[in-house]
């Protein structure tokens, strides 16, 4: 497997030149597996460069390209109207949330509902491709090719939802969103388990997470622990809180690897072979 960070970005993006260096686009991650077939975690804006990246390296998916969300906030899913396969007809997409206790009535409504010519020019049954919107009441996962997905519920307002992505012995966790409380959550840790990388929310500093309890978000500290718990290989600390610019996010790598050494930032067009 391969992992490539299109977003890391969390709750809204920025452009400003000091936030160039880790990105400024909102969550999404491109898994290109054994056979070059590829998946996609969460739509936020970063799915407009995976989409360009996709048409331009010639990738003819055209059946069962497949975007898992993590959840339907709107840095989550934001990016899809401007996602170029998706105005391909001869595509094939489905976008998916799985997991037990769904918080998400119907997934169509919502991205059909930000669609509107309120807010949108191009209404979603207006795109092109042909849209499947699967909601599996389920925690595990086959989909084509071997590739195993276990989906975990986990703290959030409204909900969202880890998965760990296995293909042979390779395994990747993505685990956005999530808010621990006084106590890491034993679920995320046993979800990230001696995974080969683990993609962890680290949207706030420790001094930040006191002021914004309930919010929905780890500190990059709680990321740490969370990784070092669960024994991970790699860990990439994710969902970089808009008001970060690169020398605020360059400090918290250092200080993250003095914790844990395999730690690191996520950066926008960064490539991780898995």
């Amino acid at each position: 497997m391969k992992v490539t960070f299109f977003g890391t970005r969390g709750s809204v993006p920025v452009s400003e030149p000091e936030f160039a260096t880790f990105g400024g686009n909102t969550s999404c991650v491109m898994v290109t597996f054994a056979d070059g077939r590829i998946g996609l975690l969460d739509a936020g804006t970063g799915i407009r460069k995976a989409g360009r990246a996709i048409v331009k390296a010639g990738i003819e998916q055209y059946r069962n390209l497949f975007i898992g969300l993590s959840h339907t906030h709107w840095d989550h899913i934001q990016g899809f109207p401007f996602f170029l396969p998706a105005y391909d007809k001869r595509r094939s997409l489905t976008l998916a949330i799985g997991g037990k206790r769904h918080a998400v009535p119907d997934l169509e409504s919502i991205f059909d509902g930000q669609m509107q010519q309120e807010y949108f020019p191009v209404p979603l049954d207006g795109m092109g491709a042909k849209m499947t919107f699967w909601q599996p009441d389920v925690k595990e996962i086959l989909l084509p090719h071997g590739v195993h997905v276990r989906a975990e519920r986990h703290p959030h307002p409204g909900g969202a939802y880890g998965y760990r992505i296995t293909e042979g012995e390779r395994s990747v966790v993505y685990c956005t969103d999530v808010e621990h409380g006084d106590r890491i959550d034993a679920g995320v840790v046993d979800l990230a388990r001696g995974t080969d990388l683990l993609i962890h929310d680290a949207q706030y500093t420790p001094a930040e997470l006191k002021e914004k309890r309930g919010w929905g978000h780890s500190s990059w500290e709680q990321a740490v622990h969370v990784g070092l718990e669960a024994k991970v290989k790699r860990l990439a600390l994710y969902h970089h809180d808009p008001d970060h610019d690169d020398a605020t996010l360059m400090k918290i790598e250092v200080e993250a690897q003095r914790l844990f050494s395999n730690a690191f930032m996520a950066r926008e067009g960064m490539e991780i072979p898995v």
